[in-house]
């Protein structure tokens, strides 16, 4: 069960206008760049990234009917700030907590599952 509707909200105005300010450069948190699959326009999203051996991975705490998701999946690509690289992201694929939960560290594998967050979005950021 994602993060409910009402939060995200107050995220989206509120708290993500916080965290942009240094998501890109303090590991999990990053900056997914993407276009809007209507408008066009270029947005920036605070979110947790982990890495892997070819991309990353996403957790997505709102579940995977959020803008950010859709827009990438709509275009198929995006870039990733993170750690103060950015990396060209593409070959998205979702998957579940079981899969990736190796690749993610001890106290945030917890803190997701007692949020109950079980969607996540692979992505490569390789040819």
């Amino acid at each position: 069960m994602p993060i409910p509707k009402q939060i995200t909200i107050i995220n989206k105005h509120i708290t993500n206008r916080f965290f942009i300010l240094f998501a890109g450069w303090i590991p999990p948190l990053a900056i997914v760049e993407h276009r809007g699959r209507v408008s066009g326009r270029r947005y920036k999203t605070p979110i947790l990234a982990f890495p892997t051996s070819n991309g990353y991975v996403f957790a997505l705490t709102y579940g995977r009917n959020v803008d950010w998701v859709k827009n990438l999946q709509a275009s198929g690509r995006g870039v990733l700030k993170y750690n103060g690289d950015a990396d060209p992201i593409h070959s998205l694929r979702y998957t579940s907590i079981e899969d990736v939960k190796e690749m993610l560290p001890v106290m945030v594998r917890q803190f997701l599952r007692i949020l109950k967050v079980n969607d996540f979005l692979r992505v490569n950021n390789e040819g």
